[in-house]
């Protein structure tokens, strides 16, 4: 079979009963964490333009998170994942360098919800897309955005179809054209890296957009080419030209990359998490003034320097809240300044902080060599006070992942610091009857 054809016959195949149990009350917890991150983006700069979009296009009958109104599955889609990406707060899968849920999530919940389906059968599905997105990853780790790709976007519109196809209850044939067309929409470039634009924050929704389309077009009968991710003009080649490592394939329903999803504590670039968590340590140790700062140096591995340090002068005086989310000294300034890291460090008005930004220009980088990266995002700060003493301080990974979990009352509380309702909804999902009781409490 070719990559494709495992993935529909897997997804196909899937029974929620014969998943683990652990994999099922992880996934109820990144809808609860999903929900809450769209609802507090709603609040957001970017979100009317967003819901403007939307209703220009007309009204329909699955729920856009906080929205008045509903739109059709794609629209919906496009909206409430744009809004679960927004705010860079979602969670992030190391090994393949996606935010699977952003994409997974929304594809699912509301394809449950034009369907009228169980909350099991919108479970099942989220577990198919998130083993699909990891492994399609997986196979070429970190070479997607070594060439500019956000693999969220480009692997993430193959599990959309797969989650949406699944939902829709398409058989393994049908399922195959639905990845073999969702390569045709596979897209998200990081150019926004150059200039703090939004132009990210719409990539998984995009990808669950992209994915519904191909779902509904391979139900009506409209083929795909199967050979469309390994294939002589498939997505590694073409993408990256390069072939996939086959192995992560390999284990389709007896390992489980679900559980390998990692948790954000901090609403920013996964990679910068490691160095915030030693940033705070420090400060938080030794009681750190920043006027007292003379110097902060990051070892970063050399294949997170082009996200997170460079253009210098971009990192160093953010344009755009995008811009300051992706900035290792911004970010570990406010760390340090701050003694933590919120929704509020990235507000407009801390863009121009004076003393923020002066702490900032005294971070600087050099190469971590012995790095392991993307086997983790690691971070290792030391900061030499103006009195002569090092202070050094060293994480293997952000927390939040496998090696570093964060428990199941740290993501409720994150939820409740994001919203205020949906929260039995979304923790009793594999009991509603019907998906779209939970969606409809998302409403404006």
């Amino acid at each position: 079979m070719t990559l494709a054809e495992r993935l529909a016959v897997f997804a196909a195949d899937l029974d929620v009963t014969h998943v683990p149990p652990a994999v099922i009350e992880s996934v109820k917890l990144r809808v609860l964490d999903v929900l809450g991150i769209a609802l507090a983006a709603s609040t957001h700069e970017f979100a009317p333009s967003v819901l403007a979009a939307l209703e220009s296009w007309g009204s329909g009958e699955c729920t856009v998170v906080a929205a008045k109104t509903g739109a059709p599955l794609p629209l919906a889609i496009l909206a409430n994942g744009t809004l679960a990406h927004g705010l860079d707060f979602d969670d992030t899968h190391a090994g393949s360098i996606t935010h699977a849920s952003a994409v997974v999530l929304p594809a699912a919940l509301s394809t449950g919800e034009a369907e009228r389906v169980t909350g099991r059968a919108v479970l099942a599905a989220a577990v198919v897309g998130y083993e699909a997105i990891t492994r399609i990853g997986l196979a070429v780790p970190g070479a997607f955005h070594a060439r500019g790709w956000h693999a969220t976007s480009t692997c993430g519109v193959f599990a959309a179809a797969l989650a949406v196809g699944k939902v829709m209850g398409l058989d393994a044939k049908r399922l195959a054209s639905a990845v073999g067309l969702a390569g045709s929409f596979a897209s998200g470039v990081m150019e926004y890296l150059t200039d703090g634009s939004w132009s990210k924050r719409v990539h998984a929704g995009w990808a669950g957009h992209g994915g519904a389309i191909a779902a509904t077009l391979a139900r009506g009968g409209f083929g795909g080419p199967a050979t469309i991710l390994e294939g002589r003009f498939g997505l590694y080649a073409t993408m990256l030209g390069r072939a996939p490592d086959l192995a992560p394939f390999e284990t389709l329903g007896r390992e489980w990359e679900t559980l390998a999803v990692g948790y954000k504590p901090f609403p920013c670039c996964h990679l910068l998490h490691a160095y915030l968590d030693c940033a705070l340590a420090l400060g938080g140790k030794h009681r750190l003034a920043p006027e007292a700062i003379a110097e902060v140096e990051c070892r970063v591995p050399a294949g997170e320097v082009p996200i997170i340090c460079e253009p210098r002068h971009a990192k160093l005086e953010p344009r755009t809240s995008y811009d300051a989310q992706f900035s290792l000294p911004y970010t570990v300034a406010a760390a340090l300044v701050d003694g933590r890291v919120t929704l509020d460090t990235f507000a407009p008005d801390r863009l121009r902080d004076p003393r923020l930004l002066a702490l900032a220009a005294r971070v600087t980088h050099t190469i971590d060599p012995d790095s392991t990266f993307p086997d983790g995002f690691p971070g290792w700060v030391r900061v030499r006070l103006s009195d002569g003493r090092l202070l050094e301080a060293r994480e293997p990974d952000g927390r939040g992942g496998p090696r570093r979990p964060l428990p199941p009352t740290a993501i409720v509380e994150k939820f409740r610091e994001n919203a205020s309702r949906v929260l039995a909804a979304a923790l009793g999902l594999d009991a509603l009857k019907d998906a779209g009781e939970l969606m409809r409490l998302c409403r404006g």
